[in-house]
């Protein structure tokens, strides 16, 4: 569990879960949570901002855009659906080019999937192949290998974990999480939320997307909080003595 980066979570074949905001849990046998993260060191004055369920058009152009202005790094879990329709590669493309890390949430964000070998596999192999699809249409050269594999609710059960270690992934979930994907919430409710739980090490999950769904081509319908909400947060927690870190930098992970 080096530098305090790896859970230990815990528990079976069946998963506590609510929404996004609650991790998936199992128990630590057979060296299944070996490759699984939630934080970082909590010595280290640092966070990393993580964002699921995109790529989802002008949402997620807001938040590279938001992140551009505080000259931060982010980390984006995205769906592999969302990616093979093609309509967001430039955004994937961009995501590599200014130095953010791509994940990978799935391919269609079904839970179902992650209790069954042959189909949590199949989720990750189009999730990964749909990343690559969309880079070499986008024209990345050389693109990163992707790591990270944030699964679904961030359900961890011993067949997803199984099947991440075989596809060379770590599995990554998170400590702060305060809804902001549900209706009605407000920037100002989510960014002091965040705030009143944020410390050193700490892995926070928004979302640029909703789910597999793009109601929009020209403006962002779907997840419109995220963009303001980094804006906000950045430097907030920067008078707090918190870095916004990139995440394999966080968890001491070799990118």
């Amino acid at each position: 569990m080096g530098a305090g980066a790896r859970a230990v979570l815990p528990t079976l074949a069946a998963v506590a879960f609510v929404a996004c905001s609650v991790p998936g849990i199992l128990l630590p046998e057979h060296e299944l949570l070996r490759d699984v993260y939630v934080r970082g060191s909590s010595a280290v004055p640092a966070v990393a901002l993580t964002f699921d369920d995109g790529p989802n058009g002008r949402c997620t152009e807001a938040v590279l855009d938001a992140l551009a202005e505080c000259g931060v790094r982010g980390t984006f879990f995205v769906l592999g659906a969302n990616v093979a329709t093609g309509r967001n590669d430039a955004l994937v493309a961009r995501m590599v080019r200014e130095g953010h890390t791509l994940g990978i949430h799935g391919h269609t964000h079904r839970v179902r999937p992650l209790f069954h070998a042959r189909l949590v596999t199949g989720e990750i192999r189009a999730a990964l192949d749909a990343v690559g699809a969309a880079l070499d249409r986008a024209g990345v050269a050389d693109p990163p290998r992707i790591v990270f594999f944030r699964p679904p609710f961030g359900t961890v059960t011993d067949t997803t974990a199984r099947a991440a270690a075989q596809a060379g992934l770590l599995l990554v979930e998170w400590t702060v999480s305060v809804g902001d994907w549900q209706p009605g919430r407000r920037v100002d409710d989510v960014t002091a939320a965040i705030l009143a739980r944020a410390r050193a090490g700490d892995v926070i999950v928004l979302h640029d997307g909703d789910g597999t769904h793009q109601r929009s081509a020209d403006r962002c319908v779907d997840r419109g909080l995220a963009a303001e909400a980094v804006r906000r947060l950045v430097p907030a927690l920067a008078a707090r003595g918190l870095r916004v870190a990139p995440l394999p930098e966080l968890l001491g992970v070799a990118a």
